[in-house]
């Protein structure tokens, strides 16, 4: 085989410093890069795992009323395969998915925010508190240790104001509803709403009732609501000004036949403030009705900047405001 002439010593010489210079310039960027990411605390995942048929996993209350894009396992590891470079996920709360029983879900997350090498860092557990005082502290007398300490992991409840039927618009005004909430406040535990815009103003008025009590509203409060932004904004207003530790999760209106997204997303941001505002996912159900991982946290990034929110109040959304309402 013919080999070609072969360059001079100096210009292999050369070639070696330039080579060096290219891998120095290369290890200078990745952190840089990587710095360049928004950081981030997901406020908002689901997780289920072998649930169908049998399988040796819990049992799930809701799933199997969904669409065959719901009906497979939804795992941690599925979610960190989604991760990209525009944003640095630190953390993910799991908020209650009908995993059954609802104590079982709760020590399932718990173990895995025991273990060094998950993501998953709080739980919003399915604490029953619709069914009051009693249904409450027997819940959570399930999931304290020896020395009847709740585990820190756990932040909070959630039970959604949804269903089939139904549940009446006022429903979180019912007198074992408030005994519920009053339980769950002396525990020291925040609680979240997820409902059609028709209840918001109901829950403006029980959120008024707990002035001392963290609550979060999910999905803007606006789930499945379609476009009725005339009347959910007022609501929302309502909402915000009913108690100064009501917070709000920025997501999943792209995901239910919002037209305008970004007129939903700035008036949210408007209205609660760079301070009570939290960015979520809605994963797995952002996935499931065929929404990108990262789609809602760009509305919520580009939603921030149009109406000219600091670097500093970015942060404070995407995850400065989730240290401060999780406690983590």
């Amino acid at each position: 085989m013919r080999r070609g002439r072969q360059p001079p010593p100096q210009q292999l010489q050369l070639d070696a410093i330039a080579a060096a210079a290219l891998v120095t310039a290369w290890a200078d960027w990745l952190p840089l890069r990587s710095s360049m990411a928004q950081k981030v605390i997901d406020t908002h995942i689901h997780l289920a795992k072998d649930w169908q048929n049998g399988e040796t996993g819990l049992p799930n209350g809701w799933l199997p009323s969904e669409g065959a894009s719901f009906h497979r396992n939804w795992t941690e590891e599925d979610l960190l395969k989604l991760q990209s470079d525009k944003f640095a996920v630190e953390g993910f709360v799991f908020v209650e998915c009908a995993n059954l029983p609802a104590v079982s879900e709760a020590k399932w997350v718990l173990d895995m925010v025991a273990d060094a090498s998950s993501k998953v860092i709080a739980l919003v557990a399915n604490i029953p508190v619709p069914e009051g005082k009693e249904a409450v502290e027997a819940f959570l007398s399930e999931l304290k240790d020896s020395s009847g300490k709740l585990p820190a992991a756990l932040k909070g409840g959630r039970v959604v104001l949804l269903g089939d039927p139904m549940p009446p618009v006022d429903a979180c005004l019912a007198k074992a509803y408030g005994e519920g909430l009053g339980a769950l406040s002396e525990a020291g535990l925040l609680w979240e709403w997820c409902c059609k815009s028709e209840s918001l103003p109901a829950i403006a008025k029980q959120c008024a009732n707990f002035p001392d009590t963290t609550f979060v509203l999910d999905h803007i409060g606006h789930n499945s609501s379609g476009d009725d932004f005339e009347t959910w904004a007022p609501a929302l207003e309502a909402v915000a000004a009913s108690n100064k530790n009501v917070f709000c999760k920025l997501g999943a209106v792209e995901q239910w036949d919002v037209t305008d997204v970004p007129r939903f997303m700035e008036h949210a941001l408007k209205t609660f403030g760079p301070e009570r505002c939290l960015a979520e996912s809605n994963w797995f159900v952002n996935t499931a009705m065929g929404v990108g991982y990262d789609v809602t946290f760009n509305h919520v990034m580009d939603a921030c900047k149009n109406i000219g929110y600091t670097q500093a109040q970015i942060d404070a959304v995407f995850y400065g405001n989730a240290k401060r309402c999780y406690t983590l």
